[in-house]
Order: structure tokens, then sequence, then C-alpha cells
């Protein structure tokens, strides 16, 4: 509570300020009339004249040292309601892996950086510098909407891994190449709103990216050995879109600066296509190809465990005339010559020979020779498979 002393000719006078949250003259005599339903302790008590505010701020300080694993059990205030403290989890969001840094990408990209320079000069003659200025993951949506339009977009495939890529020149590297592959001397400005790419420009644009996707593919090949291939362009992303607005990818962009012009390059691809990869981008190792992962040879290992297979057994075979054949009916017996063994194959695959007999009141093949498979035997099967020949000669 402050007092100042002060009047109109500097003689003392009280003045008293109310203190915070305190309740007024007009709200206690309304508490005061008849039938009113405050009694004179509650008042006292939120005016503070006697002990219950130390009291109350006795409780506070208490509550405040509460630790912070049992506020759990401390009941909500009066009025405010429990569930309001409940906050909603999408666990479809993708949001809880765009946090983690790649150290790895950062690698790779200053290997493309440097490939991709020399790309430019053998083609354009020109010395280019290029930095590499962020590798992060976020929402395609808003990966898109910070690039300047009118922009060249590439779409890209990723074989062997699904989905594609986008390899994008924003407009001013654009009009670089241009200035730089025609013997332009750079001092008009670009005029980049309202005009579109000829023919021959994206020409020379188509070139560049090739580069870009050989020098791409030469980066990654210690991660994956990707077999890249253009897919279409355009000047618009809709119409070149590889996800959907909300869904994350791993997008990286190039500073690129050749004598009197500068653009940027940008590359982004699915965070989902390159996910099995993810512990070697964290870790800042780029592990050669050769080493065989662990994981993934556990994993498959189980899959080839558990795949389901059909098995036949071939007991014996003869061969009929035509004739003969056509002139079979329903309840003709055919008779057959016992065979010494029997021939056992697996999605019409010739695996080895066996012994058939009973076993447990069950009719059994033992297998006592195995048969080494080779690849003409395999894609014999799946071009049988494949077009519905249900053939094990």
């Amino acid at each position: 509570m402050g007092i100042e002393t002060t009047n109109d000719e500097g003689s003392a006078s009280e003045i008293i300020a109310e203190p915070e949250g305190s309740v007024s003259q007009d709200e206690i005599d309304a508490m005061m009339e008849p039938g009113g339903s405050v009694s004179q302790d509650e008042i006292d008590a939120m005016m503070g004249f006697n002990g219950t505010s130390g009291a109350a701020h006795s409780q506070e300080e208490t509550a405040s040292r509460v630790p912070e694993q049992e506020f759990e059990a401390v009941s909500p205030p009066p009025g405010k309601s429990e569930r309001s403290e409940v906050v909603s989890l999408d666990l479809l969001n993708q949001d809880r892996i765009t946090r983690s840094r790649m150290p790895t990408m950062e690698v790779l990209n200053d290997r493309f950086a440097r490939s991709f320079r020399v790309s430019l000069f053998n083609y354009l003659r020109v010395n280019a510098d290029i930095l590499p200025l962020s590798a992060q993951m976020q929402r395609y949506g808003e990966y898109i909407g910070k690039i300047p339009l009118p922009s060249y977009f590439v779409m890209v495939s990723m074989a062997p891994l699904r989905g594609s890529m986008l390899f994008v020149m924003d407009p001013y590297l654009c009009y670089a190449v241009i200035e730089a592959f025609f013997g332009g001397n750079g001092k008009l400005e670009p005029k980049i709103e309202g005009r579109d790419f000829s023919v021959i420009e994206q020409r020379v644009f188509n070139k560049i990216i090739e580069h870009a996707v050989e020098d791409f593919s030469a980066a990654w090949e210690p991660i994956v050995k990707f077999r890249m291939k253009v897919l279409r362009a355009d000047m618009k992303a809709q119409f070149v879109s590889i996800a959907a607005g909300p869904e994350t990818i791993v997008g990286s962009a190039f500073d690129i600066e050749m004598d009197r012009w500068k653009g940027h390059f940008y590359i982004c691809f699915p965070y989902n296509a390159v996910e099995p990869f993810r512990e070697q981008l964290v870790s800042g190792v780029a592990a050669d190809q050769s080493d065989m992962d662990p994981t993934w040879k556990t994993a498959l290992h189980k899959d080839v465990q558990n795949a389901q297979v059909d098995v036949s057994v071939l007991l014996a075979m003869k061969d009929i005339p035509m004739n003969q054949a056509r002139t079979l009916q329903i309840g003709d017996v055919v008779t057959f010559d016992r065979a010494p063994n029997a021939r056992v194959y697996v999605e019409n695959i010739l695996i080895g020979e066996g012994d058939y007999g009973v076993s447990h009141n069950h009719y059994a093949t033992r297998l006592t020779g195995y048969r080494s498979l080779n690849e003409e035997d395999i894609l014999k099967a799946l071009r049988f498979k494949r077009e519905g020949v249900d053939d094990v000669e």
C-alpha cells in the first residue's frame, strides 16, 4: 500500500492507494445490504484486516514449492476445468522428425556442389561459386511457397527408391544461365515477372539439370546407388508436385554465383523415401555402400523365412499321343509306371528329388537330393507365373 502526501498548497493530506485486487467500497456496500450472503468475517478476510491474508499467501508459497512430478495430483483451481489442460496429440503428424539435423546431408551437398561446379564450367565456360545454404526437413507446401516464380521445376525419378525428387532453378539462376550461355554482359536488369521461357532456353536448362542429376547420383553413391531419370519439367510447381502440402520433405538450397550473375538452385525429395537411411544421414558418416547394414540383413532374413511359397510334388508323368488324349473321358483310368523318385518343385522351380510315402496318415515326401538353382530357372518360373502358365517342366 503506497501513501502520497500532497494537495494544492503543498500541505500534507493522505491518499491511500488501494491494493491490487481489492474490493471497491460500492461492492462492499452491496454485500452489506440486508439479505446479503457475505458475512463480516469474509469481508474482513478479503480486505486483509486479519491474518487470513497471510495464511492464504503462505498457502500459495507452499503450493509453489510442490515438486513438478506432484503437479498431476494437485486438483485444478475452482472454476477451471481439467479438460482445458489436455493437449491433443496427432500421432500421424510428421513434425516430430523435423527437428533433427542430418550432418551427412551437409557432407553430400558439399560433395554435390564441388562436382556441379565443374559441370557448369565445362558446359558454360564460366567459373561458378556454389555454396550449400541449408539441408533441412520441412513441409512441402512451405518449401515450395518460398521459391520465387517463374522458376524451372524438373521432376526426376528416384529408382530404386520410391517417389520422385524435384530440381528447381529459380528465375535469377535461369537468367544467369541464359546470359552466360549466349554471351551476355550482364549489364541489363533481368525482367523476371510476366515472361515464360522459350523452347531454346528450356533446352539449355534441361542440359544443366542433366549434369545436376549425374552429380547428385555420384554424391549419393556411398548411401544409395540411384538410377535417376528425368520425368517432366514445367514452370509451375503444381504440375510437377512430388508430395502433398503437409508431407515432410528434405530440402536443400544452393547459392550459385557466376561472374556478374547470381541465383539459387533447389533440390528436394520426400522424407519417406530416404527414411530407411535415416541413421546414416543423422550419424554424420557416409558409410560405404559395400558395407552390409546388419539391421537390414536381419529384417530381410526374417521376411524371407516368413515368406509363403507353393510347393508341389510330381509323382509320375506319362506322354500320350494327341489323338489318344482327345478320346479320354471322365472315369477313364490312365496307367503310370512307378517312378523311383518324386520331383519337388517350389514356385514351379525344381529344387530336388525325394522318396514319397506315408507319414502320420498323410502322404509325404522326403527330400533326398538338392538341385542348385541358376538364374535361368528363376527367370523362366517368373515368366510362367506372369503369363499364367502352370508348367513344372
